[in-house]
């Protein structure tokens, strides 16, 4: 048994750089969904149960959110390897967020499925039956106002996620997968998820010699494995930042060399 988990450590470890790339975009991406459900809710007073399903899943058939909760513990939780303060903070919100999520969902069905039930009870006029439906609908504004409250909590662990994962990010500036990503998506990053002057100071945390040097760090990387067209265009991005940078100048001479 002990060589098996060595086994899945060992294989866990190589491919760190690929999972911890993963785990930040979906990360991203549920954060996204979220904005979108609140969204939702404030316009239409409603959350469809079908939206909870879909990102949540079940234990047979798991959603993305069920996922990125099962990816967090895998890497911070159950890999062998010591994660720091931060990424344990990180690993516990998003186990938290997927708690919360499971009694949204529970709330959004009760909504959707027994509403209607009570209302089409309501209108047949019986005495006895109304005394009950008048009981049962105050588990239902119980359910409705749970769901409102629900919400603004998962927004509020996502908000604190994102300030565990501004103190993870810079850790892994060797990580270049990870920092291919968030240059390849600083618009959306910057409008949608951390605000322009919050992604900026995790670039600097990353590289202190500015965003050129960034572009420069992938380039090298990109030409170590073959990969010279992502090279020069990474290049050609470092030199608009930085035109009189003489190493990425060379680099990119030595890149059109091995272009068709």
């Amino acid at each position: 048994m002990q060589s098996i988990n060595n086994t899945e450590n060992t294989w866990l470890a190589a491919r760190r750089d690929i999972f911890l790339r993963d785990l930040v975009q979906d990360f991203i991406e549920a954060k996204l969904y979220l904005d979108m459900l609140r969204h939702q809710h404030q316009s239409t007073d409603s959350l469809p149960y079908r939206l909870l399903d879909e990102w949540l899943g079940s234990e047979t058939k798991k959603g993305s959110l069920w996922n990125l909760k099962d990816q967090c513990h895998n890497l911070f939780r159950n890999s062998g390897t010591k994660a720091n303060l931060y990424e344990h903070l990180f690993d516990w919100t998003i186990g938290s967020i997927f708690h919360e999520a499971i009694k949204l969902k529970e709330d959004a069905y009760q909504m959707e499925t027994y509403k209607p039930l009570l209302e089409q009870a309501n209108c047949q006029h019986n005495a006895v039956l109304t005394r009950i439906v008048r009981d049962y609908f105050e588990v239902i504004e119980d359910a409705r106002k749970n769901l409102v409250e629900e919400i603004e909590r998962i927004n509020h662990l996502f908000s604190k996620a994102l300030l565990h994962l501004i103190e993870i990010l810079p850790l892994h500036r060797d990580n270049i997968l990870l920092v291919r990503y968030l240059l390849e998506n600083t618009k959306q990053l910057s409008e949608k998820v951390f605000g322009k002057q919050v992604l900026n100071q995790i670039l600097r945390a990353m590289f202190p010699h500015g965003l050129a040097s960034a572009y420069l760090c992938v380039a090298e990387k990109c030409m170590q494995s073959g990969w010279y067209r992502d090279a020069a265009r990474y290049l050609k991005k470092s030199l608009r930042l930085d035109a009189a940078n003489t190493k990425a100048i060379e680099l990119l001479q030595l890149v059109k060399q091995e272009l068709p």
